[in-house]
């Protein structure tokens, strides 16, 4: 995955080039808003809910070779977290209301095109736009549970068993950057030629159901217990209705469901065009 980032830098070094030697549109800026993620610790209602809602922020480099297509590098970064109270069976025959939460570092580098989709105004100078994007990015991501006061990585835990039976369970722990797909839209504002401010919404396929460390897999309590590390902590974090581990004999349990997590991340954009504008096209500024 270093290889992943040190390509998305090498692209970014080599837009900027290319665009100042063609004389195109590049525009440089800045973000910040939201994070917000979906998946087996939000509220079982469809929605947004912003109790999941963290800050994010970030900057971005847009490439325009035309007026209605445009090539875009992001990097955001944030955070995700997710707090949950279900029920979940004990080993005695009862189903208390238990507590699951986490919280994760978001990092993310991607790579979107965008297509406006109208103008109102003059497409060359000041205008507003409505647009849709797609593209493709890297997620480093590594969740966190809170229990007595103290968080705690969860993926070493393999709080699902990661490992420790391949018969049974995932043969590793699952992978903490990854892969994500990602459609979105906005509109934005230019003015005096050459600054841009947008707002703008994108969700984030994932292809995982570990944002949250919850996953759909079948848990065998004293498989956790035992068998990985840290197992008192980690048979805790796996079920936290047992109060009791040396009363189990036999629990066996799912999580959470069986769709993927995912998350969205958008806010305010502010740019600023450069390389051309105006009647300076030198791509330098007018004082």
């Amino acid at each position: 995955m270093r290889i992943r980032l040190r390509t998305l830098l090498c692209l970014l070094l080599g837009l900027g080039s290319i665009s100042f030697v063609s004389a195109q549109s590049l525009e440089l800026g800045v973000k910040a808003g939201g994070a917000a993620y979906t998946g087996d610790l939000s509220p079982s209602q469809f929605g947004f809910f912003f109790e999941d809602l963290n800050f994010a922020a970030g900057a971005y480099l847009r490439y325009r070779p035309t007026n209605r297509f445009g090539i875009r590098i992001n990097g955001n970064f944030g955070q995700l977290s997710g707090d949950r109270d279900a029920p979940a069976p004990d080993g005695m025959g009862n189903n208390p209301i238990v507590n699951r939460n986490f919280r994760s570092k978001l990092t993310e580098f991607n790579v979107v095109a965008e297509y406006d989709l109208f103008y109102l105004g003059d497409p060359g100078s000041n205008f507003v736009a409505p647009y849709v994007y797609g593209g493709i990015g890297v997620l480093s991501f590594n969740p966190e549970g809170l229990l007595d006061g103290e968080y705690s990585e969860l993926q070493p835990l393999r709080t699902e068993g990661q490992g420790l039976d391949p018969t049974r369970y995932a043969a590793a722990p699952y992978e903490l950057t990854r892969a994500v797909f990602i459609l979105g839209g906005g509109v934005r504002f230019r003015f005096a030629e050459r600054f841009v401010v947008g707002l703008e919404l994108g969700g984030r396929i994932t292809g995982t159901d570990y944002l949250d460390d919850i996953g759909f897999t079948q848990v065998n309590y004293l498989d956790v217990l035992t068998g990985s590390p840290d197992g008192s902590r980690a048979a805790r974090f796996s079920n936290p209705a047992v109060t009791n581990p040396a009363e189990v004999t036999d629990l066996e349990y799912r999580r959470g469901g069986e769709n993927n997590d995912y998350y969205f991340v958008g806010g305010l954009t502010f740019g600023i065009t450069l390389g051309e504008g105006g009647s300076n096209k030198s791509g330098c500024y007018k004082f």
